[in-house]
């Protein structure tokens, strides 16, 4: 397909959002690329709101305006795995430990169950 123009493009957008069709749909049917069809939607937009003044990158913004900022989510923490579980039974407990527990810990712990302190 031959570069088009600016116009063409504004023409197109706008008969895509009366269409009310989805990008994929309207652009099989123009027989476009939905990607190529949504940039545009994108780059129209915004020369729109930065007063058609520059197509680049770092183009001048009009004061008190925003670009666009990466954000990204910290990965959740990885939720503590206890270091004992201890199973109450009628006769008695069972004591269930994690991989690298803490002996001393472990000690504290039987010292509580046993009544030892």
């Amino acid at each position: 397909m031959a570069r088009e123009t600016r116009a063409v493009w504004a023409g197109r957008i706008a008969r895509w959002q009366r269409s009310g069709l989805t990008a994929e749909r309207f652009a099989g049917r123009e027989g476009i690329n939905p990607r190529t069809l949504t940039f545009w939607k994108w780059k129209l937009g915004r020369l729109a709101s930065d007063g058609a003044a520059s197509d680049g990158p770092h183009a001048a913004r009009p004061e008190g305006t925003v670009g666009f900022v990466e954000v990204l989510r910290a990965a959740a923490p990885a939720a503590p795995v206890p270091a004992f579980e201890v199973v109450v039974r009628p006769d008695g407990y069972r004591i269930g430990v994690a991989p690298g527990f803490d002996s001393a810990t472990l000690g504290a712990l039987l010292d509580v169950l046993e009544g030892r302190r």
